[in-house]
């Protein structure tokens, strides 16, 4: 019995050590970063991995189930309500302060060019992110083609002010694309098609898509990534975690991207206008662009009934035209089949359609469940504020609302929740 307790306690005092020993290293590549002004890239990025790794070996609480705890009756896919307009996401608050725009005069009010065989976006810099700042990061950079000075710090003030913050909504980021200069415009449309990307490409438009991103130790993770070029056989891509220039296939960019239904940010200048209304067509119009969704994952479900991916696409489809029965039917099949436990930091669709159809109960749960391994998500605290509210109990959701705003002082929606607007 002696020996089993100087053993436990030699081995705390090893896992003590070494923790203190990481936590050392962490603190002293703060105080590199510090000194050198976060100039070096290499530098950077070994703090972030470091970081990353320090994050997972620690004590973690029990990892998410992501599983209904009530099932919803599977409801048949039907043609779609003529209803189209779908509820207003999170927006910032803070107005940034706006920046001078570069011309691109070669492309000023002229028709869209044909899809190229190749094409590549110049002059671009490369930029590593900081703790959790892709999307800061990645918009900073899609900024800088357009001669925009931005940084992630000052994009990360105004859509994430508190640095844990696990996830930037891409209307977060179109929203500061377009509130920074009136002369800038975003749009996020999702159901897009590498044939589109390489079109906006073609006609000097950079493109952000939203993807997976697997890596070790952290495993499974959304991440988004700036498309500035492409060849016959892949997209060249400026990823804030892996580095400048990195090359991913066509078919490699479509599975990563499917898991967040393709969802694509297109970041262009007044006189560019034209070129992607031409481009996107039918997709710029929601009623279209959401049926055309449904349509494409019913079809990827028809070809393989264990796609949870495609059923949750179909979910998040379902709720951009406003059919939530059939929405929340989709999300129990996709959580039944089995989804990355993560999926909750960066989709809120399920939240909404198990809000309209008055399942509180799961709602509270799906985002207790988030927050039992990550609590600085806004949107979590939001919706399960709002299932509370709804349940009358009205202190409760208000101090949801209040976290939220504690993690997000710029969330409006969580603002006009507590006001009671």
């Amino acid at each position: 019995m002696t020996d089993f307790v100087e053993m436990t306690q030699s081995k705390s005092i090893l896992l003590a050590c070494a923790v203190g020993v990481i936590l050392g290293a962490l603190l002293g590549g703060f105080i590199i970063l510090t000194i050198e002004d976060a100039r070096s890239e290499i530098v950077q990025q070994k703090f972030l991995s470091l970081r990353y790794r320090v994050a997972e070996i620690l004590p973690q609480p029990t990892q998410p189930a992501f599983v209904p705890t009530a099932r919803a009756t599977l409801a048949p896919i039907i043609e779609p309500s003529p209803t189209i307009q779908r509820s207003s996401p999170p927006t910032a608050i803070a107005q940034p302060t706006p920046r001078p725009t570069r011309t691109r005069a070669p492309i000023a009010n002229a028709p869209s060019v044909p899809m190229q065989p190749r094409a590549a976006l110049r002059g671009i810099k490369h930029e590593y992110q900081r703790w959790n700042n892709c999307g800061p990061t990645t918009l900073a950079m899609a900024l800088n083609y357009f001669g925009r000075a931005d940084t992630q710090a000052e994009i990360a003030a105004i859509t994430k002010p508190n640095p844990d913050d696990r996830n930037v909504a891409p209307s977060e980021l179109a929203a500061y694309a377009t509130r920074a200069a009136q002369s800038m415009h975003a749009r996020v449309r999702v159901n897009g098609t590498t044939d589109e990307l390489k079109w906006l490409l073609s006609n000097e438009i950079p493109v952000i898509v939203e993807t997976e991103l697997i890596t070790q130790p952290q495993g499974w993770m959304g991440h988004y990534r700036l498309l500035i070029g492409y060849d016959a056989t892949q997209f060249n891509t400026l990823d804030s975690y892996q580095g400048a220039n990195v090359k991913i296939s066509e078919a490699d960019l479509d599975a990563a991207w499917r898991a967040f239904n393709r969802l694509y940010i297109v970041i262009y200048s007044d006189e560019q206008a034209a070129r992607v209304r031409a481009i996107l067509g039918d997709a710029d119009d929601d009623k279209t662009m959401y049926t055309q969704a449904v349509a494409r994952a019913t079809a990827e479900i028809e070809a393989d009934q264990k796609d949870a991916f495609a059923q949750f696409n179909l979910g998040s489809s379902l709720v951009g035209l406003k059919r939530y029965t059939e929405a929340a039917a989709a999300f129990d099949r996709a959580r039944q089949l089995g989804m990355p436990w993560r999926m909750m930091w960066y989709q809120t669709d399920p939240y909404e359609a198990y809000l309209r159809v008055g399942r509180y109960d799961e709602v509270i749960a799906l985002a207790d469940a988030a927050l039992n391994r990550a609590d600085m998500l806004e949107e979590a605290h939001y919706y399960k504020g709002l299932a509370l509210r709804a349940l009358k109990r009205e202190n409760d959701a208000r101090r949801e609302f209040e976290l939220a705003l504690q993690f997000n002082k710029n969330f409006r929606d969580a603002a006009n929740a507590l006001a009671g607007k």
